[in-house]
């Protein structure tokens, strides 16, 4: 099966340019889970699914445990791992920092040469119409998706991502970011949570803004029939 690619703007385009720069993306059709190679491991090797299942934790509880201990790892051909730091606090002076200040963050892979050149496929083509990326539409302006918001919850008493994103074309990172926004600037309210957070009218009483809140869903839900929040 060939590969499949598509075209984005390239980050930091803005919507409103007419002939923004593009970039080339694989289309994936999804992670092909662990069960997968394992199974493939064992069609073509004859070794025992349970052998390859105990190699391979194995092989996650060194690396683990020598990335704990400040090496990089090397894993088979394919990568080396090393860990990254971060500090609790902005550094401008190491010698005001203390040890108690910096901590392990994300684990970093640095692929081999030989591995990337194994994984190049000799064929692409371009990416059919129900594999290309969708993109939020931009023919509304902030304030106008505003609007519509205002207008929908004077007629109902919430409103959900989902339905958001219907009204607006947005897809759902730029719907999460718009209407997280407007709970911070307090003017919506927040019932629930995600999934199945809704969004009110800030009515200046205690509201949550953030996934964790305490309040629930009303009972009543509008009239007109919308889709779960997602």
């Amino acid at each position: 099966m060939e590969a499949q690619y598509d075209f984005l703007p390239v980050p930091g385009t803005k919507n409103e340019d007419k002939n923004p720069k593009l970039y080339p993306k694989l289309v994936t059709r999804g992670a092909v889970p662990f069960s997968e190679i394992i199974r493939q491991i064992a069609r073509s090797s004859g070794f025992k699914e349970g052998t390859v299942i105990g190699v391979m934790e194995e092989v996650e509880k060194w690396t683990a445990y020598y990335i704990a201990h400040g090496e990089s790892v090397e894993i088979g051909h394919m990568a080396y791992a090393v860990a990254n730091l971060k500090a609790e606090k902005e550094v401008t002076d190491e010698g005001e920092i203390h040890a108690q200040s910096v901590c392990f963050d994300k684990v970093r892979f640095r692929t081999a040469k030989s591995f990337n050149q194994r994984c190049r496929g000799q064929q692409l083509s371009r990416a059919k119409a129900g594999w290309k990326f969708q993109q939020s539409s931009a023919r509304y302006t902030e304030q106008e998706r505003l609007n519509l918001v205002m207008e929908y919850l004077k007629q109902y008493p919430f409103i959900t991502r989902t339905k958001y994103g219907e009204l607006t074309g947005l897809q759902k990172s730029k719907a999460w970011k718009d209407l997280s926004k407007w709970v911070k600037e307090k003017k919506l309210g927040t019932q629930g949570r995600a999934p199945h957070k809704i969004y009110v009218l800030f009515t200046g009483q205690p509201i949550s803004t953030t996934d964790g809140g305490s309040g629930s869903a009303p009972d009543t839900t509008p009239t007109e029939s919308l889709p779960p929040a997602r």
